[in-house]
């Protein structure tokens, strides 16, 4: 039984006369009437009864025409819902965030796709270690994200989207606070105020002190950024942060050390298309960064779209 032969039937039932129906069909009288002779025997009954030139439906006929009815339209639907999807008017995007990206980046980038893809739902995950996104991506929870670079997993696909200086937090008063730009030897004898140690930010921070040769000792740990401006303001110590998670009332210094940047990725699964959805976020997502020091390599290169 297929799709074919339930509109035949179908057809047949509606016109009354297999005659009409073919003609309906586009198909020749006989090739109609030997698919309805083969579905007849499949199912080990008759659907119509002759009455000349004309046809009635069997009791097991009435049944069929009333299921076969219910499928097509299911079928119709599920066409169209992927017609939907592929036009990106439909779908789901599951995107994963670092919050002090969903805090600054990804405000405009969604109002922006919201505005142009209203029906496509946006689910958002954020995250403060990337590795976890990394995992979510590779498991199929998430069709995107936004991680620090580099990326550790070899199966992803990956692109480099923002590259930001740090800068250093300093409370009013502070002996560097007249300069605009410090190295981070300079901060080897300060005390930090920093994220708690599960977070990326204060991997980041332990990460560039080494490559300066020290190791940052924080004596205020805390799980929000807004904490750590605080704590800046009142003199509880420095910070260093990358560009996008300083506040803009709180002295601040470039970092002139080469290597005290962060780098922001998109990372999506290798080896299987995005969904028309996941792929439009993504190319608004890499036009939305450029504000924030885009590196601009994604906007050249093609990105496989399933169909």
């Amino acid at each position: 039984m297929d799709l074919h032969q339930l509109r035949y039937v179908l057809a047949i039932a509606e016109e009354g006369n297999f005659t009409r129906a073919a003609a309906k069909l586009y198909l020749s009288q006989p090739s109609l009437s030997v698919q309805v002779r083969k579905l007849e025997q499949e199912l080990g009954t008759p659907l119509f009864v002759r009455l000349g030139r004309r046809v009635a439906l069997t009791a097991a006929g009435d049944a069929f025409v009333e299921q076969a009815s219910r499928v097509l339209f299911e079928v119709e639907e599920t066409r169209r819902r992927v017609d939907e999807v592929r036009g990106v008017r439909a779908g789901r995007v599951a995107v994963g965030v670092l919050p002090s990206v969903a805090a600054t980046v990804l405000p405009s980038v969604l109002a922006r796709f919201r505005r142009r893809h209203p029906r496509v739902e946006v689910s958002l995950v954020e995250e403060n270690v990337s590795h976890d996104f990394e995992e979510m991506v590779h498991g199929g929870q998430l069709d995107l994200a936004v991680i620090r670079m580099p990326c550790t997993r070899d199966d992803l696909e990956r692109e480099v989207v923002v590259r930001e200086p740090m800068l250093v937090l300093l409370p009013p008063g502070h002996r560097l606070a007249d300069r605009s730009e410090v190295s981070l030897g300079e901060l080897r004898d300060e005390q930090f105020v920093s994220m708690k140690p599960t977070h990326g930010l204060h991997e980041l921070l332990v990460q560039v002190c080494a490559r300066a040769g020290f190791t940052p000792r924080v004596t205020v740990a805390t799980g929000q950024l807004s904490t750590v401006w605080g704590m800046v303001r009142a003199g509880a110590g420095v910070a260093a942060l990358p560009r996008i998670a300083t506040a803009p009332d709180v002295p601040r210094a470039a970092i002139a050390d080469v290597t005290a940047v962060r780098e922001l990725g998109v990372v999506w699964r290798s080896g299987e298309p995005l969904s028309p959805p996941a792929a439009a976020f993504l190319r608004m997502l890499v036009s939305g960064t450029e504000p924030f020091n885009f590196a601009g390599a994604l906007a050249d290169r093609p990105v496989q779209v399933a169909s």
